[in-house]
């Protein structure tokens, strides 16, 4: 991967699920072998929200927030990414106008870790996923930001594993579809499943395959 030299799990794996229409740490210096820790448990504690977990919002915000450590910018956009998470949680709760800031900040952090490190593969697929999540539940259209981030990653194609590749080709085909190209998104996710036939982004794609098509 292009500078980045800590394997972070696969956002293959994550499969978004934000549906819009459906402790505090102390400010303690943090040694290096402890970022990792923070930002592995920050990650955790994200995917468990995306499963469903809201319980773990406030800690997810707590751990991958800024007080207390040099954080890295991959928690900056996993923060905004929770806070896009959280959007949901709110929407459910009939709050409209919190929803909409939760989104707007959400999106912002995320913009602001990948305009830092524009190369990082890891934020790259990160903004794709959560970009297609919101281009099909919510009212904040990241068609343009899915697409730079695709195009991005088809450009580096040699220096994705099978996972991330299968990723790729998946929200590729999502984005076809959002854009009205039927046949082009077909062809996405069929190379998806071909990509790395076991991978999450593998059966996203065949269920996908299987409503639209094939």
């Amino acid at each position: 991967m292009l500078r980045h030299t800590t394997r972070t799990i696969p956002v293959s794996i994550l499969a978004l699920a934000f549906v819009f229409g459906a402790a505090p740490l102390f400010a303690i210096p943090v040694a290096a072998d402890q970022n990792g820790d923070r930002l592995a448990r920050g990650i955790r504690a994200h995917n468990a929200i995306n499963a469903g977990d809201d319980s773990q919002i406030e800690a997810a915000l707590s751990l991958l927030g800024p007080d207390g450590w040099d954080r890295p910018n991959l928690a900056l956009a996993y923060h905004g990414s929770v806070l896009t998470l959280e959007a949901a949680r709110a929407k459910k709760e009939g709050k409209l106008m919190e929803a909409l800031g939760l989104l707007d900040s959400g999106t912002k952090e995320i913009d602001e870790a990948l305009r830092r490190d524009p190369a990082m593969i890891d934020l790259r697929i990160l903004r794709m996923e959560n970009s297609m999540a919101l281009v099909e539940g919510s009212p904040v259209d990241r068609k343009k930001e899915a697409s730079e981030d695709i195009d991005f990653l088809r450009g580096q194609w040699n220096s994705l594993g099978a996972e991330w590749k299968a990723t790729v080709e998946l929200d590729s085909g999502r984005l076809a579809l959002a854009n009205k190209r039927i046949n082009e998104a077909l062809s996405s996710w069929r190379k998806a499943t071909q990509e790395a036939p076991d991978s999450d982004a593998a059966n996203r794609a065949r269920k996908l395959l299987a409503r639209y098509g094939d």
